[in-house]
């Protein structure tokens, strides 16, 4: 069954069973010609299938529960861009399309929002915002909607929501869980007119929230946290509505610029801003240049260009330790293509989370209205390949990983940008690999590598440093794998050399794998006859051997 409740006897009243069906047939021809690659997520049989139960069901649905299938059909396709563009009244609904969209073709299909804005923090799912007087919500846990389970909702929904990845899941899902008409026909709550939230409050109380949507294309305002609670909202939240914007943080030398979305504005180009950003760095003391992408949705991905420039030929700025980029699940499409960029030319480190978007995605979406309802759906019509050959990375994984919890965005804390404040701007490629190691992982640390080695203005003595180094790390804290396979590469880079085979036998004494240390002690001897430190490894291993 495609909808999530049992049907009960009902018909539409907005269209006719026969245009709602003709709809139906037209997204099924046109979007998939209309996309790049329709069945690269579905097999056709099962999209074909859908579209079949949903064109029998439709005598007995309402018309909101027909559109909630429409948007189950276009989001079965996979992708973050290929999408049903909900009709909604957009001074309250979330979007990140950079284009105005029709209304549809009668104004009773507009869909409802309740008066609560929800976030998924890494503690669970809180409510963020609300209308001014349900304001005591602010911050309180949602436990239950209607009478399902708040874990069990977000599931429920996940089949009409749009995404690349789980964190652009993470991202989108909140904003499903409160359009009433998507709760009542996936069968989270029963009645579109009233939505009971079980919630924890603030104070740890547990109560039950009944709550009406909001009356449709009337003045509404939402106050977050920091109107609420009377706190000063963290940096990053303080021009969400710009497109771009930057501050300088004169105590600690850091030039702090944010990129909410990848376009000019009317009065500014994003080249002219990117040069503001160059007089800056040169005229003044600026040790460390962070660059906000967590709330940039996307936009002109070929704007992007002056930007990566002026940071990968600043020889102030383009170093490990001074530059960061700070991602998370709202980075999305041309803010991704900054990434990618970004991640390829320039030494920066990534801090937050990963991204909303994969590397390597389909975007560019199209507009296409259906030919009754005029509901407008959007489709993708082009695949972005990343630099990397790795076609299935779901994101941009954080160098630098940083969580956001309900009590940081009560607190107005900003964990992620505080995190990278803290970090020292005088950090050797060997210090770099082992805190990005500690937070992110070995691929994360030798991804810092690879790019130091591939750097022209790398120092041979700082880069045999960090080898050396991030290689006796791996070995005091006894990670055997990882020293392995990093001996095992620094030795195919240094084949004259008897020390990196030296180091690989040790990793291969933590692996308990005496053999292979004795053939590789072997081969440092005959390329080091005098070396004392494999002679003498070397023979400590037969000792025991002889021992047993």
């Amino acid at each position: 069954m495609l909808l999530g409740h049992s049907l009960v006897q009902a018909q539409p009243d907005v269209l006719s069973v026969a245009q709602w069906q003709q709809d139906i047939r037209a997204l099924a021809e046109q979007m998939p010609k209309m996309h790049r690659s329709p069945y690269n997520k579905v097999s056709q049989q099962e999209f074909d299938s859908a579209v079949a139960v949903l064109h029998a069901q439709v005598p007995k649905l309402r018309d909101h529960e027909i559109v909630v299938g429409l948007t189950r059909l276009v989001a079965m396709i996979g992708d973050g861009h290929t999408r049903l563009t909900l009709p909604q009244d957009m001074a309250v609904a979330y979007s990140r399309a950079h284009s105005a969209t029709p209304p549809p073709a009668d104004s009773s299909l507009f869909l409802n929002h309740l008066p609560v804005k929800l976030a998924l923090f890494d503690d669970g799912l809180f409510i963020r915002e609300t209308t001014p007087e349900l304001m005591d919500l602010i911050g309180a846990e949602v436990l239950q909607i209607g009478s399902t389970a708040a874990n069990e909702a977000l599931e429920k929904v996940r089949p009409v929501v749009h995404y690349d990845n789980e964190m652009g899941f993470k991202q989108l899902a909140p904003t499903f869980l409160v359009v009433p008409e998507f709760l009542a026909t996936l069968g989270i709550a029963d009645d579109v007119q009233e939505i009971v939230l079980k919630v924890k409050t603030r104070d740890g109380k547990t109560a039950a929230v009944a709550l009406s949507p909001i009356p449709q294309f009337k003045q509404v305002y939402f106050v977050g946290a920091n109107e609420a609670l009377g706190i000063a909202a963290p940096m990053s939240q303080w021009n969400r509505k710009e497109k771009f914007w930057l501050h300088m943080l004169e105590k600690e030398k850091t030039l702090y610029v944010q990129l909410n979305e990848s376009n000019d504005k009317d009065d500014e180009s994003l080249a002219a801003f990117v040069a503001k950003i160059e007089r800056i760095v040169t005229g003044f003391p600026v040790e460390k240049l962070i660059l906000g992408l967590r709330y940039n949705p996307g936009g002109n991905n070929h704007l992007n260009r002056s930007l990566v420039l002026a940071l990968a030929r600043s020889e102030q700025i383009n170093r490990f330790g001074r530059l960061y980029t700070l991602i998370g699940r709202e980075t999305f499409s041309a803010a991704q293509m900054l990434a990618n960029d970004l991640e390829y030319y320039t030494n920066t480190l990534f801090v937050g989370e990963p991204s909303g978007s994969s590397p390597s995605a389909y975007g560019d979406s199209r507009k296409m209205q259906l030919p009754n309802s005029k509901l407008t759906i959007r489709v993708s019509t082009i695949y972005w390949r990343d630099w990397d050959v790795d076609e299935k990375r779901p994101w941009t994984a954080p160098d630098i990983p940083v969580g956001y919890t309900s009590t940081d965005y009560l607190q107005g804390r900003d964990p992620v940008l505080e995190a990278v404040l803290a970090m020292p701007t005088t950090g050797t490629v060997a210090s770099t690999m082992q805190q990005v190691y500690e937070r992110a992982g070995f691929r994360s640390a030798t991804w810092v590598y690879f790019r130091a080695v591939q750097d022209a203005r790398a120092n041979s003595e700082e880069i045999t440093q960090a080898e050396e180094k991030f290689g006796e790390y791996l070995l005091q804290t006894k990670k055997s794998p990882e020293a392995i396979a990093w001996y095992s590469h620094i030795s195919s880079r240094h084949k004259e050399e008897a020390w990196p085979l030296v180091g690989l036998a040790k990793a291969h004494l933590l692996s308990d794998e005496r053999q292979k240390a004795t053939d590789t002690l072997e081969k440092a001897i005959r390329l080091q006859p005098a070396n004392k430190q494999a002679k003498e490894l070397l023979t400590t291993i037969k000792k025991r051997s002889s021992k047993g």
